[in-house]
């Protein structure tokens, strides 16, 4: 009887090596889904796992933050995961255990990620001389790239463009002279399918080229071209660019009239074209001033 005992015993240590031995690697664990915070994972079953310990941690933490258990049965095993916030990766650990609450192998997914959230554009610059626009925005840490739909603001497309990585592009093709709505949406691919995050919108234009002409000795005209869109335009001013600019007036038309100016003095000049959607306003960016000297006395 007591052979027998250390028999079984023998075999149960057996099982449990075998158990603890057992190789998964981690391309057994891959992402299927995301939306939101929440992402779907699916692995292949490692034998004798009853359920499994799944935690989660960010690339700059150091240590790993218990999220849920899961059932083991069958060959493959699948889950939906609620992680703290959209928009991150995450890496995920899932760590076996059989039906004595003996531990398995752990295997990782070093790469799962949450749908990118809203983008928002943080700047742009733009030449009245060009057709192209420089954009900026603020990435999704999750995001592989970003999709662009530019339409006019009749609806009809302009273009469709896609960028990687960078927060940033140069977009062509888009004359002067009126404001253009675009989409902007991260995304990234699960296996040969992209993952689109929700879609945000902004209206871009390019800054109006400024031309001058003289009414008096004290007052000079502003004048530029119309940008299709625009409910008014705001003209700045200064004396000294790396001292700033001070907002001269807002006017309705394309033109405007800058008295109280002195004699043989160089000023500096840019319009911004308005745009307004609801409770927003849209602007033509400040990337090139204007300049002119004011005449003096005539003789």
């Amino acid at each position: 009887m007591k052979k027998f005992r250390c028999l079984l015993a023998g075999a149960a240590f057996l099982v449990c090596l075998l158990f603890l031995a057992a190789p998964v690697s981690a391309s057994s664990v891959r992402q299927t889904g995301a939306s939101g915070a929440t992402v779907d994972l699916s692995w292949k079953r490692q034998e004798k796992a009853a359920y499994y310990k799944i935690y989660y941690k960010l690339a700059s933490e150091r240590a790993y933050h218990y999220l849920k258990d899961v059932k083991a049965s069958g060959e493959n095993c699948a889950a939906s995961l609620k992680l703290p916030k959209a928009g991150r990766i995450y890496r995920i650990q899932l760590v076996p255990y059989d039906q004595s609450k003996r531990k398995g192998t752990a295997v990782s997914l070093t790469d799962c990620r949450t749908l990118p959230g809203k983008i928002s554009l943080r700047s742009q610059k733009s030449y009245a001389t060009s057709k192209s626009m420089k954009l900026y925005w603020n990435g999704e840490e999750s995001a592989k790239g970003y999709e662009f739909y530019v339409t006019d603001l009749a609806g009809g497309l302009v273009k469709r463009c896609k960028t990687e990585g960078k927060a940033s592009m140069t977009m062509t093709g888009l004359a002067a002279g009126e404001f253009y709505r675009v989409r902007i949406r991260g995304y990234f691919s699960i296996g040969k399918k992209n993952i689109y995050g929700p879609a945000s919108y902004t209206y871009i234009a390019q800054q109006p080229r400024v031309k001058f002409k003289w009414a008096s000795h004290c007052v000079v005209g502003a004048y530029w071209p119309d940008v299709l869109g625009a409910i008014n335009y705001t003209v700045y001013m200064s004396e000294n660019p790396s001292r700033g600019f001070k907002k001269v007036t807002t006017v309705p038309q394309a033109e405007a009239y800058i008295p109280g100016l002195r004699r043989d003095r160089k000023y500096y000049v840019y319009v911004k074209a308005n745009l307004r959607k609801g409770q927003k306003t849209y602007a033509s960016p400040k990337t090139h001033y204007y300049s002119f000297r004011m005449q003096g006395d005539e003789s």
